[in-house]
């Protein structure tokens, strides 16, 4: 065989997923497009807003000489000091251009964040069900997935937690509104964690990062998403426009870094030399704008 046993392995118990988009495929065939709801990917079905398509139209009408060159590694200032205002506002927090990376979707924001802070068999804590490109996103970068179970109605078990934090631990992944299940983890629940992450940076002496992944946050009805960020000063937030502009094949988002986070110019720092020798580069020019 000539590729890698590994990546062999990991085609091979990834496959599902792809036979399931084209199962969906086959069924809307026979059925028709309407009869067949394929919940396979999240890749939206609805099309853009036209407030996006009015904004690409005056990018490209308007482009200043330079637009598709390279820029600065975590992506525009400008760009990035409006996300940040935005953020601001949302979460209560002083946020500036320097903890605002723009990246390739959210997928490149939390390869980004892991390849920022991951050592060799650094063991990153998921909660199940779990979306499964974690277990290849962990090992891109040499880590190791541990799953913890959450609990009977998918809501995130604190102590769960706490058992599965060892001296190995370097991150948790917490995923909200969560793919597959939709749970949205309550601010109390956050609050019961906070505690259980800073004793365990106490007892093991190292920075154990929380890692929101949040391209859901705007698509809920009625509950309100709370900030990650209140919960661990050393979080990352990374999310996009995939699913609440349908937008993932544009490959836009971008990771947040608390401004509490003790480390935040060092850890923005390697973020953004992780995003260019990830060969991302930098996140598109024109989704930007």
């Amino acid at each position: 065989m000539a590729i890698s046993k590994k990546i062999e392995k990991f085609i091979s118990a990834a496959s599902w997923i792809r036979r399931m988009f084209e199962e969906g495929t086959r069924l809307r065939a026979e059925h028709g497009a309407e009869n067949v709801f394929d919940f396979s990917l999240g890749n939206p079905t609805l099309e853009p807003p036209a407030a996006f398509q009015a904004a690409l139209r005056r990018a490209v009408d308007h482009a200043p000489a330079g637009s598709h060159r390279y820029m600065p590694n975590p992506g525009y200032p400008d760009v990035r000091e409006r996300i940040a205002a935005y953020l601001t506002t949302v979460h209560a927090r002083e946020f500036t251009a320097k903890h605002v990376l723009m990246t390739t979707g959210a997928a490149g924001a939390v390869n980004c964040s892991l390849k920022a802070i991951l050592d060799p068999g650094d063991e990153v804590l998921v909660l199940a069900p779990f979306f499964p490109e974690y277990t290849f996103y962990a090992d891109n970068h040499g880590g190791k997935l541990v799953i913890v179970e959450t609990t009977t109605d998918f809501d995130m078990d604190v102590e769960a937690i706490e058992r599965a934090l060892t001296e190995h631990t370097r991150a948790i992944i917490v995923n909200s509104p969560n793919n597959p299940t939709g749970r949205i983890y309550s601010s109390e629940r956050l609050a019961e964690l906070a505690p259980v992450l800073r004793a365990a940076e106490e007892r093991h002496g190292r920075t154990i990062f929380l890692i929101g992944d949040e391209p859901y946050r705007k698509i809920t009805y009625g509950t309100e998403v709370p900030s990650l960020f209140t919960a661990h000063p050393n979080s990352i937030v990374c999310t996009s426009h995939s699913k609440d502009l349908g937008l993932p094949g544009e490959r836009i988002g971008y990771a947040s870094i608390n401004p509490e986070c003790a480390d935040a110019a060092a850890l923005f720092g390697a973020m953004a030399f992780t995003n260019r020798i990830l060969g991302f580069v930098n996140a598109p020019a024109l989704m930007q704008r």
